[in-house]
């Protein structure tokens, strides 16, 4: 994206878009931040209030985290909030505020969250687990891929100023950050034709994909995966095919369907 590019990205996207759920301290502690041009007021009057996942976290993250973590988006609710967990639960402190450092992306924080931080490799139950952890390695494998309890929220047809439609869906493919993973992921639909109406020709459109490794809160210990192996290796339900990529998408999402010849 040229200079001139990246200005015209900054007025008129980002401010109508992005900026909508970058959040202040009141927006998360006080009241609900503005989202869609709306806004539901206060939370608590006019308490800071420390945490309430409800609405310091859901109101943000209701689009697809929170209703996939409850159960309100179809399916069963995340096992962890059967349990009686929340957000805070397992995301820290430091992962949300951060640490005054400037970060790239999200995903590369040392800090962030993971599965294994509760969940040791090794110190599973039973000799199954062990054997099916050992085979399928973080490093092969993403917890998600085989843990995620059923289909979760993608998004479709995103266009400048023409709003977007969202549909259920369980995507398994490599992780465009670490080719040699399988995991889960969620669509990005930015086509080439997205910011053209604002002048925006996206050159380099090709160079990254629109599918990315997600993490669903939708977290269950058995699933069709881990019941039957047929499901991926024979079957293989669920796994990106050329034929389902999204139309005028990136031609790096032909580098994400899993081989499991390679």
């Amino acid at each position: 994206m040229s200079e001139a590019e990246k200005k015209i990205f900054n007025e008129k996207v980002f401010e109508k878009s992005c900026r909508s759920c970058h959040a202040s301290c009141g927006d998360c502690h006080v009241k609900s931040p503005t989202i869609g041009g709306v806004n539901l007021g206060l939370i608590k009057g006019h308490k800071f209030i420390r945490k309430d996942e409800t609405k310091t976290c859901a109101l943000c993250h209701g689009g697809r985290v929170y209703p996939e973590f409850t159960g309100d988006y179809g399916g069963s609710a995340d096992i962890h909030y059967q349990k009686g967990m929340m957000c805070m639960d397992c995301h820290s402190i430091k992962e949300i505020h951060g640490d005054g450092k400037p970060q790239t992306a999200r995903k590369l924080l040392e800090y962030k969250n993971t599965c294994t931080k509760c969940h040791k490799s090794g110190l599973e139950k039973t000799d199954k687990a062990k054997e099916a952890h050992s085979i399928h390695s973080e490093d092969k494998v993403s917890c998600y891929a085989c843990h995620s309890g059923g289909e979760y929220r993608n998004c479709y047809n995103c266009h400048l100023g023409k709003g977007s439609s969202a549909k259920p869906g369980f995507i398994l493919g490599r992780n465009p950050r670490a080719k040699n993973q399988l995991t889960t992921l969620r669509v990005v639909p930015t086509v080439r034709d997205t910011f053209a109406s604002v002048g925006i020709k996206m050159e380099n459109f090709d160079k990254l994909p629109n599918y990315w490794d997600t993490a669903p809160h939708n977290i269950k210990k058995r699933t069709d995966r881990t019941r039957n192996c047929d499901t991926c290796h024979l079957e293989k339900i669920n796994f990106l095919k050329k034929e389902d990529l999204i139309p005028n998408g990136s031609r790096a999402n032909e580098g994400l369907i899993f081989d499991f010849r390679q």
